[in-house]
């Protein structure tokens, strides 16, 4: 299949004629070559024009039925126009719409050559869009495409129903109908099509595109609901791991279970291996989560959902790292004061040691951060995307042994930084969730949290920044520990800094939660990172025990 080419007719002589109403048998088109150039005009007087060339047939009783240029205006259409009738292409009545026969007229034009029409009747032409779409919307017309290929032969495809739609919409095609003719219009191998798609794929790699990159443009492919295996093209359910409930094939080493939990599907070297025998625990529940449908162990459950043992709480992710687990994922976790009503965290397991609580994450603009107090204070986003995990919780978590706080921050240009601290808490609502923060390392390049320690949170319904005329929070457009300062006219950072009453003032010399990719001071930034510090494209907050 791969080394198939299309054979394409190379074409001498191409003509697009289009008849009211032709439903009845039409033979091979025949060599027009001769006509075209004997041409003949005709003159006719009537009440009313016609609308087609089959209309003149009627109309015009001395034409005998010869082909010609004659004159016609369509319903709608402001004024009559010429257009050359073919009566000797296997019935009569045939309005030609366009013609190439030596390449004498160049085809190469822009929109308005092709909605008014150009070249010449006798010879090569496009008859004008908005011609044909006043033409093709007064009745139903089938259209007749006759070509020749180099060795002389004539070949023919006709649509029983074809119309264009006006300018405001582009011209379109709106209709073709049925296809008939002489002409194979697909010469590739069976269960192929011809196509210039960029996309085919393998029952080895169901779910992934060939590369592009290694492609002819237009050639041979597998249609949809084919894959290729080896050098065929297949039907998905002839591939090794088709599976029927699913309605796709399997990648090799994923896993399908159905509905009810109560089978499991592993696909190995392209062949599926059914677990008749795999059932949930008393203790779990079939669930999807992440876009995986499993057996999911219940709360103060740990296990495979098969089996699950019943555990104390957990009161982070560093006390379940410690049972083992080394997964990275959403668990629940039950700080002290909550062993009744635990909440989900995002548990990293498998870097920095493992044992990390998730805060904060952000990797794209598909969560708004710029949010109000009670947002804040309960949180928001997802666990397992971007989000913020919510204050109570944070000072519920940071308050019940000693944390350390780790930001981790990726620029623009995808390098990644870090800045590390010894401890981390806030205070509880009352407390306005004041900020206590110990000693800086890392490789971000400046301690752009040294002066938020035992600030309190702000957001832009909640102003406590200490500054009576600004609203931080408001000026950078998201939530966060701020304060007050005043910045000297040449501290030009556009990342932190804003221009107010004549002078240059900031409120931090870090902002997570502002608009995200927004290079100035509303967006996210880290003061004097070494990559760029504005218009960072990830964060994360994320806190350990200490020790």
């Amino acid at each position: 299949m791969g080394n198939q080419r299309r054979q394409l007719f190379c074409v001498n002589f191409f003509t697009l004629l289009m008849g009211w109403n032709v439903l009845a048998s039409i033979t091979a088109s025949a060599d027009v070559t001769n006509r075209s150039s004997s041409l003949s005009y005709f003159l006719f007087q009537s009440t009313e024009n016609p609308k087609d060339c089959q209309e003149i047939l009627s109309t015009c009783s001395n034409t005998q039925n010869a082909s010609g240029v004659y004159k016609i205006k369509p319903a709608g259409f402001p004024e009559p126009f010429e257009v050359y009738c073919d009566n000797d292409s296997g019935s009569d009545g045939w309005t030609v719409i366009q013609r190439r026969t030596d390449g004498f007229i160049n085809f190469n034009r822009n929109w308005n050559e092709y909605k008014n029409g150009f070249g010449f009747l006798g010879s090569e032409f496009w008859l004008g869009n908005e011609k044909i779409a006043h033409l093709t919307n007064q009745k139903k017309y089938q259209l007749r495409i006759d070509f020749t290929d180099a060795a002389g032969h004539s070949y023919h495809v006709t649509y029983d129903d074809f119309r264009i739609v006006d300018e405001w919409s582009q011209y379109s095609i709106q209709s073709l109908g049925e296809e008939g003719g002489n002409a194979d219009p697909d010469p590739c191998p069976s269960n192929t099509i011809f196509s210039n798609s960029t996309c085919e794929r393998r029952c080895t790699e169901p779910d992934t595109c060939i590369n592009s990159a290694s492609m002819e443009s237009e050639r041979c492919i597998c249609p949809n609901d084919y894959m290729i295996q080896g050098e065929n093209c297949i039907p998905q359910s002839q591939c090794g791991c088709f599976l029927q409930e699913k309605g796709s094939v399997l990648n090799d080493g994923e896993t399908f279970v159905n509905s009810d939990c109560t089978s499991r599907v592993n696909c190995s070297d392209n062949r599926l291996s059914y677990e008749d025998d795999y059932r949930c625990s008393d203790n779990a529940t079939c669930q999807e989560r992440d876009g995986v449908r499993r057996c999911i162990c219940n709360d103060r459950y740990e296990g495979d959902g098969v089996t699950c043992i019943r555990n104390e709480p957990r009161k982070d992710c560093y006390e379940i790292y410690n049972t083992g687990i080394r997964t990275d994922g959403v668990y629940t976790i039950y700080p002290t004061g909550r062993e009744d009503s635990g909440f989900q965290v995002y548990c990293e397991m498998s870097t920095n040691g493992g044992g990390w609580t998730i805060l904060q994450k952000r990797t794209s603009g598909s969560v708004n951060f710029y949010r109000d107090w009670n947002a804040y204070r309960d949180g928001f986003g997802s666990p397992s995307g971007d989000h913020w995990l919510g204050n109570d919780k944070i000072h519920d978590l940071t308050t019940q042994k000693t944390y350390q706080l780790q930001i981790d921050l990726i620029d623009s240009a995808g390098s990644q930084f870090h800045a590390r601290y010894s401890t981390f808490r806030i205070g509880d609502e009352g407390n306005k969730y004041r900020l206590s923060i110990g000693s800086y390392t890392g490789n971000a390049g400046y301690d752009a949290m040294k002066y938020r320690n035992n600030e309190p949170f702000s957001t832009h319904d909640r102003d406590y920044d200490h500054w009576s005329s600004v609203n931080c929070a408001q000026k950078h457009r998201g939530a966060w520990w701020y304060g007050y300062y005043y910045s000297y006219y040449y501290y030009y950072n556009r990342c932190y800094r804003f221009s107010y009453g004549g002078y240059y003032y900031y409120c931090t010399a870090s902002n997570l939660n502002g608009d995200y990719q927004d290079s100035d001071y509303r967006g996210i930034f880290w003061y004097n990172l070494p990559g760029n510090d504005c218009g960072i494209d990830g964060t994360k907050m994320r806190i350990r025990p200490v020790g």
